[in-house]
């Protein structure tokens, strides 16, 4: 301590002039680091993007950015409504007829006035020229003009028909703007101005009725989308209104809250497990090359830093020109990453969001936390990293440090007298083991990559196209409403236009043609949900359901607890009967066709299997339904399975839904003449000429098809998407154990010049060095991939499977073979390597080297 120089300036200095005499140490540690926040801020786009993409597309579907809606309210109440202080965005809209020109029949299109902002929320924002304004101005969307045959050209002129109480009206109605269109939409609006809706409408008219033109409709958004419902539910206590009453009951008002904004997307426990999981696979990784990176170079400069000590440099003053050192790297490596591994996590988004329902992403800016934590994560690995190479050489005795040969913990290894070949790979072995703790770090690093490629293509092989491709496409064609999928709107908009059955089902090559159908009425003429959409189930075995009583399943002889009586109806066809499966009973289409007879059917799951658990129904059962007031009884032919898209996407009632013969459906049901769902196959040899045709058709009339083909190509894409993000981080992963191993050879390479020119005075060839160089290099890449492929093995019966078993579309099975061929590239790529270091730092005469060490 007598001699200790405190002088900061001189170390500052001295620390840089280390920093400028290891270039190669530096352009490692670099990326090193820069691939380090670079796999931060990648995984914490990816994540904060799958949120803000999932988000933005619910909301999208709803067809709306305003978080809830109030329907069908009057002036006075609108007003009221509109004046409440928890507002923070609110504007109305006034629906006025349904437009009917003949070119529009395929497409629900009604006539609107609304605020601007209401438009704007709505995604009905004008790219070109601007709102009406005058009486006989209207601005729509550019489907809307592609089907009416108008250009895009504000100032086009065209007669609007549209559908009043007194009957068709006609107006010459000039084109003010127009925005871009969803193609193949079910449902759209025509805007007209304030001055065209004054002069028709009657406002004594206007009341809480969905059925009365002009009715108010008001969506607005809240200061926090924390409790939407319950703040909305405020709103409309306010104005008067019971938000807990039923329709038809006083006080009741219509009211809803934005899907998207019924969950807030947080993070489950099974994504907080995989964010956590990564962030500490990427501290890892770094970790791994930093900390052996400045190791090494502690080691090759051990020298330096005894004659330091020496002449009165402090440990203290040692470990901090050896952190300095870091953390100036990382001043430059830690923004180069970050904005990297931003585009990295913005190419891999979209990749990731096609494997979702969701499909489309948005271009992710992250929020700034995520660039600061990703940052912070990084210096804390650098500085993690550096501690103990600080510490190294802080505690380096002088004298110990100028008597230093690479290999602190070994021993002289044996040599038996084989020959020359064989000797030269036992001094390669026992050069391993001369640093066990250095080649304990590269062999992880390079494992890590080998683990987690292995991970992401053993689970992605075990990916199942048939099960797949079934639970979707049960026949070769299923068509549905362009509406279908939309959970925004209401239900009887997701019939097919009945045009469409009939030409599909003329086509020629198709067979085996069956349509569903299913009881549903609009929301206006739904008075009493008991009695509406639903029919219900009144008595099942002579025993009273609870539409009297309280009782529960059990009551019934029942599996699950509790009983829901009412019901969803449909009506199949007879070849729909060759789509579902059967659970019990018999699938007989004239049984069910004479009257007597109904089946039960559940929808299957994703896995194709059927809810046992949640069976309410049994063949034979007799059960009496209560349809519009009538009750009748009938009995339990078969209760069976249907996937999901032959029934509706979401529904009401109980798990088992009452199915008829179309026949009889439409005899109980008249005014259901629309299909929901049809569904076929083509001939054989004949599926592109069908499908070509199929798809002509249903284009045209704004219709959805899923094909056998689709589905397949979806999965092809899902599995790749799967595989090529994994790849990705994978090689991130593999870059990084590289970078270890040639960072390894080539320290070991300058560290052991002294060793390497006297081995040459002694005998040893050039060649024969050459050989010791590259056995080095494949034995870290052998130790490695044996590493990797035993600890592969053993994460493919753990975790991998954990997580495959949650994949319904999957099938677990062992593979390591990934591992293994990474592992003989990784062999042949240490080879190389080694050989090219070899050659630049192996040339030259002996007494060149000689002289250079003393």
């Amino acid at each position: 301590m007598l001699l200790e120089n405190d002088n900061k300036k001189f170390i500052r200095t001295l620390s840089n002039n280390c920093l400028k005499a290891n270039k190669i140490r530096n352009a490692i540690a670099l990326l090193a680091i820069m691939l380090t926040a670079l796999l931060f801020t990648a995984v914490a786009t990816i994540l904060q993007g799958t949120q803000i993409s999932v988000r933005e597309q619910t909301i999208r579907q709803s067809g709306t950015r305003f978080m809830a809606s109030i329907k069908f309210t009057t002036a006075e109440k609108t007003k009221e409504l509109m004046e409440d202080p928890l507002w923070e965005t609110v504007s109305v809209e006034r629906v006025l007829w349904k437009i009917v020109n003949p070119e529009l029949m395929d497409i629900s299109v009604n006539m609107a006035w609304m605020e601007e902002t209401y438009a704007k929320n709505s995604y009905m924002e004008i790219e070109e020229g601007h709102m009406p304004e005058e009486e006989y101005e209207f601005a729509c969307d550019t489907e809307i003009l592609r089907l009416l045959g108008i250009p895009e050209e504000t100032g086009t002129k065209v007669n609007i028909q549209y559908l009043t109480d007194e009957g068709v009206k006609e107006e010459p109605m000039t084109l003010s703007g127009y925005w871009e269109g969803e193609k193949y939409e079910q449902t759209a609006e025509v805007m007209v101005s304030e001055a065209f809706l004054e002069k028709r409408i009657d406002e004594s008219t206007i009341a809480h009725d969905a059925s009365v033109p002009g009715s108010y409709c008001i969506r607005g958004s809240f200061a926090t989308d924390e409790d939407v419902e319950g703040q909305l539910n405020m709103v409309i206590a306010n104005a008067g209104f019971d938000p807990d009453a039923e329709r038809g009951k006083e006080g009741f008002v219509v009211h809803h809250t934005n899907p998207a904004y019924e969950n807030r997307n947080e993070m489950g426990g099974g994504m907080i497990a995989a964010a956590v999981f990564g962030v500490l696979m990427i501290l890892l990784a770094g970790y791994l090359i930093i900390y052996n990176i400045f190791r090494i170079s502690i080691l090759k400069d051990i020298r330096l830093y005894g004659q330091l000590k020496t002449i009165g440099t402090s440990p203290k003053q040692l470990k901090y020109m050896v952190k300095r050192q870091g953390y100036l790297l990382a001043l430059a490596g830690i923004p180069a990453g970050l904005i990297l591994g931003w585009l990295l996590g913005n190419v891999l988004l979209p990749l990731i969001m096609a494997s979702t329902t969701v499909g489309e992403s948005v271009f992710i800016m992250p929020h700034p936390a995520v660039w600061v934590v990703s940052a912070a994560f990084t210096f804390l690995t650098v500085w993690i990293s550096c501690g103990r190479p600080g510490k190294l050489a802080a505690r380096v005795s002088p004298v110990e440090a100028l008597r230093y040969q690479d290999g602190e913990e070994g021993g002289k290894a044996k040599k038996k007298g084989r020959d020359s070949h064989h000797r030269i790979f036992q001094m390669a072995s026992a050069n391993l083991k001369r640093n066990r703790g250095k080649t304990v770090l590269v062999v992880m690093s390079i494992a890590l990559s080998l683990i987690l490629l292995n991970s992401v293509l053993g689970a992605t092989g075990c990916f199942d196209k048939e099960i797949y491709v079934r639970r979707n496409a049960v026949t070769d064609f299923i068509v549905h409403s362009g509406n279908y999928g939309n959970f925004s709107v209401d239900d009887y908009t997701k019939t097919l236009n009945p045009k469409l059955s009939g030409k599909l089902s003329e086509m020629e090559n198709v067979k085996n043609f069956g349509e569903v159908y299913c009881h549903i009425l609009p929301p206006e003429q739904v008075t009493d949900i008991e009695q509406g959409s639903l029919i219900n189930i009144t008595e099942i075995n002579g025993k009273r359901t609870n539409i009297v009583t309280e009782g529960t399943k059990e009551e019934f002889g029942n599996a699950v607890s509790e009983f829901d009586w009412r019901r969803t109806v449909y009506g199949w066809s007879r070849n729909i009967l060759n789509d579902v499966i059967l659970i019990e009973g018999e699938l007989d289409y004239d049984k069910l066709n004479s009257g007597n007879y109904v089946i039960m059917a559940g929808f299957l799951g994703d896995d194709g299997l059927y809810a046992k658990e949640s069976q309410e129904f049994h063949a034979g059962d007799k059960i009496r339904l209560d349809i519009g007031g009538e009750e009748k009884e009938y009995e339990v032919l078969a209760v069976a399975g249907a996937v999901h898209n032959l029934t509706l996407d979401s529904s009401l009632g109980g798990y088992e839904a009452v199915v008829f013969s179309k026949e009889q459906f439409q005899a109980i049901f008249p005014d259901d003449t629309d299909p929901l769902v049809c569904a076929f196959d083509a001939e054989e040899g004949t599926f592109a000429e069908v499908n070509s045709e199929a798809e002509q058709i249903t284009s045209q009339l704004n219709s959805s098809m899923i094909t056998r083909l689709s589905e397949e190509r979806e999965f092809d894409e899902i599995q790749s998407t799967y595989r090529i993000v994994g790849i990705v981080l994978a090689a991130v992963f593999a870059v990084i154990g590289i970078l270890n191993l040639i960072n390894v050879i080539l320290t070991g390479a300058i560290a052991r010049q002294n060793e390497f020119a006297v081995m040459r005075s002694i005998g040893m060839s050039q060649r024969q060095l050459k050989k010791l160089f590259i056995y080095e290099g494949v034995l870290y890449a052998l130790l490695a991939g044996a590493v990797g492929i035993t600890a592969s093995a053993a994460v493919s019966l753990t975790a991998v499977k954990a997580i495959v078993s949650n994949w319904w579309f999957a099938r677990y099975s062992l593979s390591v073979l990934p591992a293994f061929e990474a592992a003989l590239i990784c062999s042949l790529l240490a080879a190389g390597i080694a050989w090219v270091i070899d050659r630049m730092w192996n040339k030259g005469s002996i007494v060149e080297k000689l002289r250079r060490i003393e």
